[in-house]
């Protein structure tokens, strides 16, 4: 149906709130489509305006997923969409409110601008895709500003609303100088034997990251002369610091240097350390100090290029970025090939993940490919690998993007960042799946379901996904693949809003492939839990398939029976067949007549069953005294079969006319069938026989 020209509809709403009337805005605007310059693949169907309290939200409803470039200016906003055109929306132009100062669209060059004049020179804006991928919402206003928007690609926003904090508030390995065990001549002047040793055990704890259990251990030994005493307070402020408890770890290095200074002198992991607590408390030039104090003894050594990289952790965290800049790079140049190089070329591809524009990303991702192929310790590798992976899932086609989560997760199956790739493989498992379904690969769409079957959850949140699925299985020909794989989700709670669908496509497979007791099984669980399911009178049909086939009539009926009811309609026309056989056993001749006449009605003239459906319903209409409606069954059911089952119906025929009373009739019709020969054309003879010895003894009689 053509667009028609729609004047603006506005409506307005009063909604309560506590000490508040929100008032909301909506402005539609429809418009005839207007000629375009080109062939477009896409259109900007239709404009929806919905003024907030902190922001206005634009919905732009499009044909189809919109590809897309958000651009900002001092006082206007600019959403450029490559291929696609629109109407003039000129009823928008006047638009305005506190925020927005009209709408406008143009076309030029294949390229759609919707610039929207802004009252702010540098508003908040963010563009977000939600359930449906082809409505656009752009959110402009205070209420949604925040530094460095990121321009990903459609779709992507719940993997950057997911990532993005834990990335920024990731805090790696920063390298240095490995941790070591105090002395044991020391300690033996120190503590006794038992001391000693459960001293060594809190250092043990503290070496494989126990911190809190090493913490109490070192608690014991406060109370120790100065020596032991200060040895305690040093590795207890590590292990504070470990816990992210930064003023009590400060607290206890002051308290070990006030106890023992020049100990500091001999132990470079516990000065690292101190200098951390320093700078992270806020005295960032103390920590400082302590930092190029450690350096000095390290000069000409790799660790000169480890504590180098840490100073450059410091500043980042203290908001020092140019200076941490200056030092990453350092680290690149002069220890270029070493772990502590790997991190900082890490550290400074970090500074463009969030700022990028879709045109650019593959520039930052050689980078991190470069980073991971590199020489490198494994936790940076790991994280390489990551953002190469996020970097692909923000910016990339959905399916490139996703082998790269697979890949991850493959190579780091328990890597620091496992947890986080897998979620990101949830979502862009739902793209990738549509946009295979949308161009008919239904082969990768079957191999991309079974390869991923644990990560479906976010495919759920679109009600097509599993009669797309099933579909791809259905024209592939893999329904033991489907029964397997279905029967599995069905298991999990993520998939509960296809289960009914997907149960009842295991019974109809396992019945297809001749699985009865698996169809049986199964069509019995998916009735106890979805006994009001519009697919529930599917797998009763299923149901009474099968007990007709096992010889059971009473059960096939009583499976069948609700096709008799008003309203009933089988899904399977072979059904009605099955019913009217168990009807006319249990002597329902009337029903019988209804059911078979309605198989006899919807069947496909090739189906196996009809000539006996004729046959059986002639039976019925005869057991109901119908005898002209009984022989038109015949004379139908004579001419969809050929040879001795044509004959089948002659002798049916033979018999209704004998029990009307037409003699020559039923003589003529036995005649012909005795004629075809076979077992019919027998049995048609012996009446003829049997009819004439009659006719000739009843002549003899007075």
């Amino acid at each position: 149906m053509p667009f028609a020209l729609l004047p603006a509809m506005i409506y307005t709403l009063r909604t309560p709130r506590p000490g508040l009337t929100l008032l909301l805005l909506l402005v539609v605007a429809c418009a005839l489509p207007g000629r375009a310059e080109g062939e477009q693949e896409n259109r900007l169907r239709r404009i929806a305006v919905r003024p907030h309290q902190e922001f206005t939200r634009i919905n732009l409803y499009f044909q189809s997923p919109p590809d897309y470039t958000l651009r900002l200016s001092p006082g206007r906003v600019r959403l450029e969409v490559r291929g696609a055109d629109a109407p003039s929306f000129r009823k928008l132009r006047g638009y305005a409110d506190a925020r927005l100062s009209g709408i406008f669209t143009e076309l030029r060059a294949g390229v759609l601008s919707v610039s929207i004049p802004v009252r702010e020179s540098e508003p908040g804006v963010q563009a977000v895709s939600y359930g449906n991928p082809s409505v656009l919402s752009l959110d402009i206003g205070p209420g949604v500003k925040r530094a460095g928007r990121v321009d990903i690609a459609p779709g992507r926003e719940p993997i950057l609303a997911g990532t993005e904090q834990f990335v920024r508030a990731f805090e790696s390995d920063p390298g240095g100088v490995p941790f070591a065990p105090t002395d044991a001549k020391l300690l033996k002047e120190l503590f006794t034997p038992e001391e000693l040793a459960l001293f060594q055990q809190g250092e043990s704890l503290l070496y494989e990251e126990q911190a809190e259990a090493a913490a109490g251990v070192f608690t014991t030994f406060l109370g120790k002369p100065r020596g032991a005493r200060a040895l305690a307070f040093y590795r207890l402020g590590e292990a504070q610091l470990g816990l992210g408890r930064v003023k009590e770890a400060l607290d206890a290095f002051k308290r070990g240097e006030a106890a023992w200074p020049q100990y500091l002198e001999q132990a470079d992991d516990i000065q690292q350390s101190y200098a951390d607590a320093l700078a992270r408390s806020g005295d960032f030039a103390a920590g400082r100090r302590k930092l190029l104090q450690l350096m000095d003894r390290y000069v000409g050594t790799p660790y000169q290029a480890e504590l180098m990289s840490r100073l450059a952790d410091l500043s980042q965290r203290q908001g020092r970025k140019l200076a941490a800049a200056a030092l990453y790079r350092s680290v690149v140049v002069h220890a270029p090939g070493s772990a502590a190089a790997a991190r900082a070329r890490l550290k400074l591809a970090d500074r463009e993940l969030f700022t990028l524009s879709r045109d650019r990303y593959r520039e930052l991702l050689a980078k991190y490919q470069g980073i991971y192929q590199a020489p490198g310790d494994f936790a940076t590798r790991d994280e390489a690998l990551f953002k190469t992976a996020l970097l692909l899932a923000l910016y990339a086609p959905p399916r490139e993007a996703l082998e790269a989560a697979i890949s991850y997760d493959r190579r780091y199956p328990r890597g620091i960042f496992s947890t986080i790739v897998k979620q990101m493989r949830e979502e862009l498992l739902l793209p990738s799946y549509r946009e295979l379904a949308a161009s008919g690969k239904d082969e990768a769409l079957v191999q991309l379901a079974r390869e991923n079957r644990e990560h479906l959850a976010r495919c759920f949140s679109d009600p097509a996904f599993p009669e797309r699925l099933s579909q791809a299985f259905d024209r592939t020909g893999k329904l033991t693949q489907e029964m397997e794989l279905f029967g599995y989700l069905d298991e999990k709670n993520w998939a509960a809003a296809g289960a009914a669908f997907m149960l009842s496509r295991v019974v109809d497979d396992a019945a297809t492939l001749g699985n009865q007791a698996q169809a049986e099984a199964v069509g019995r669980r998916f009735l106890q839990r979805f006994p009001a399911d519009v697919r529930a009178a599917r797998v009763r049909e299923q149901l009474g398939r099968i007990a007709f086939e096992k010889g059971d009539l009473p059960a096939a009926g009583a499976e069948l029976r609700f096709l008799a009811t008003k309203g009933g309609k089988a899904q399977f026309p072979d059904s009605d067949y099955y019913l009217g056989k168990a009807q006319l056993a249990a002597g329902d001749h009337r029903g019988a007549v209804r059911s078979l006449a309605r198989f006899t009605q919807n069947v496909r003239e090739d189906s196996a069953l009809l000539p006996d459906g004729y046959f059986t319903l002639a039976g019925a209409l005869a057991a109901c005294k119908d005898y002209d409606g009984a022989l038109a069954a015949c004379e139908v059911g004579g001419r969809v079969v050929a040879g001795e089952g044509a004959a089948q119906f002659k002798y049916k025929a033979g018999e209704l006319f004998l029990q009307r009373g037409e003699v020559a009739k039923a003589q003529a019709s036995w005649e012909k069938a005795a004629a075809s020969g076979g077992t019919w054309g027998k049995l048609a003879g012996e009446a003829l026989a049997d009819l004439k010895w009659r006719m000739k003894i009843s002549k003899e009689l007075p």
